[in-house]
């Protein structure tokens, strides 16, 4: 073979190729043959509900590798020659300015998707496309426009240039359909409409991927899942740079115990004894290029809860009490300067960082309870400020000669500080609902 016809066989293999882009959708070319553009989108259509299916299964880092071979590729190029790309990924940025649910039959939806979602899409120049997706964000109204845009991210599939029917008078005239799993949303600025406020706004611009805090309320008092890794390190990641506005209020241990979801990616400080940390060891290449470190800590605190008793429901039976201490699971990125896993512990900090939710893992506590699991409110933290102590500074002030001046501010000190507890205590909640 010649040099000339090495070098263009080699050329042809970094090329490309529509078969080789095809093949990542698991659709063959037979599927490419039966997709008839111009035609109203079918629901129940066997290539649809296969492609749907596949964007589920195809795991989504390969899914964007893939899709950046088909970067540079207009929407005027799908729209006059759909054929060329017929189930190729793509990775695109849009702006949505609707969603719609469709919901299949009882019949169609066995063992299949109960519906997905149609969302009517923008491209920055003005190209409109519909974006078929699994999953929506859960604060978004559906089938009415959205009071402003919101700009998305999504990797999928092109299916077809086709319409969409909505209902008998709405829907979508003949244009490129995707189809993805799901969209990242990152809004940048609040939408009180779409329940954004300053600290979610700080975290998106961290990298931080909203729509996936619907997956960690999902899994309130539930273990960490690989389902929700994504967003776990995401929002450890984004402790390195998200602050919090110098305004907002942080939620406290109680706000994590009477209202874990609620309080899911609010801005959280707690106070806490150190009593445990445990060096995390992270394997993912991802995890570890987003963090820029392989390691992290996890610290179990004991905030004090000044006498109050903490109540566990439980699935059957009496409440699970904790009379003296209930734990608070601590994540960060680095220890304070002088500390290591060790000598941190015993120490008490001030944590401050932004709540992930309510999780519950394995403990000798809960082995023989009522409770499968220790139940805990996790926070990811950027800062540890450390609480000194003040014990024994009241010696140094007690001599004989102030000793009955002393009593008589302590009775006070004791009046005050006993009306105060009994203020406090009606703050915590009667029982923990977390399962």
């Amino acid at each position: 073979m010649s040099t000339a016809l090495l070098l263009l066989f080699a050329i042809g293999l970094l090329l490309p190729q529509e078969e080789n882009l095809r093949e990542l959708s698991g659709m063959s070319q037979d599927d490419a043959a039966a997709i008839v553009d111009g035609n109203d989108l079918d629901p129940s259509n066997a290539q649809f509900k296969k492609l749907l299916y596949r964007t589920g299964t195809v795991d989504s880092a390969v899914l964007r590798q893939w899709a950046k071979r088909s970067n540079g590729v207009s929407q005027a190029q799908i729209t006059a020659a759909p054929e060329q790309f017929r189930f190729h990924p793509f990775s695109l940025d849009a702006k949505v300015n609707s969603i719609h649910r469709f919901s299949y039959s009882k019949e169609d939806a066995r063992n299949f998707l109960s519906g997905f979602y149609f969302a009517d899409c923008q491209t920055d120049d003005g190209a409109e496309f519909t974006l078929v997706s699994r999953s929506s964000v859960a604060s978004w109204p559906l089938n009415q426009a959205l009071s402003k845009p919101q700009s998305i991210q999504f990797d999928g599939f092109f299916l077809a240039n086709q319409s969409i029917k909505l209902d008998q008078e709405n829907g979508f005239g003949s244009r490129p359909v995707f189809i993805a799993r799901r969209f990242a949303w990152r809004p940048d600025e609040e939408n009180t409409e779409l329940k954004i406020d300053a600290t979610l706004v700080a975290l998106a611009r961290a990298g931080v991927d909203i729509s996936l805090l619907d997956i960690v309320k999902a899994r309130n008092g539930k273990s960490i899942g690989t389902r929700e890794s994504v967003c776990y390190w995401q929002m450890l990641a984004a402790c390195k740079t998200a602050r919090p506005a110098e305004s907002t209020k942080p939620i406290g241990f109680t706000a994590m115990l009477l209202k874990p979801i609620d309080s899911v990616g609010k801005s959280a400080s707690v106070q806490g004894r150190v009593r445990q940390c445990v060096p995390i060891k992270i394997t993912s290449a991802e995890a570890i290029d987003q963090l820029g470190t392989d390691t992290c800590y996890q610290l179990s605190i004991f905030p004090d809860l000044d006498g109050r008793p903490v109540r566990v429901a439980t699935e059957k039976g009496s409440p699970e009490e904790y009379k003296n201490a209930f734990p608070v699971t601590v994540c960060t990125l680095d220890l304070p300067s002088g500390y290591d896993s060790e000598s941190i512990v015993g120490n008490t900090f001030q944590y401050n960082g932004f709540f992930y939710r309510l999780w519950a893992y394995p403990s000798e506590r809960t082995e023989n309870s009522a409770l499968d699991n220790q139940p805990s409110p996790l926070m990811m933290a950027y800062s540890l400020v450390k609480i000194k102590s003040t014990s024994g500074q009241l010696q140094t002030l007690l001599t004989a000669v102030l000793l009955a001046m002393a009593i008589a501010v302590g009775f006070v000190i004791w009046f005050v500080m006993r009306a105060k507890k009994s203020e406090t205590r009606s703050e915590l909640p009667d029982q923990i609902e977390a399962w």
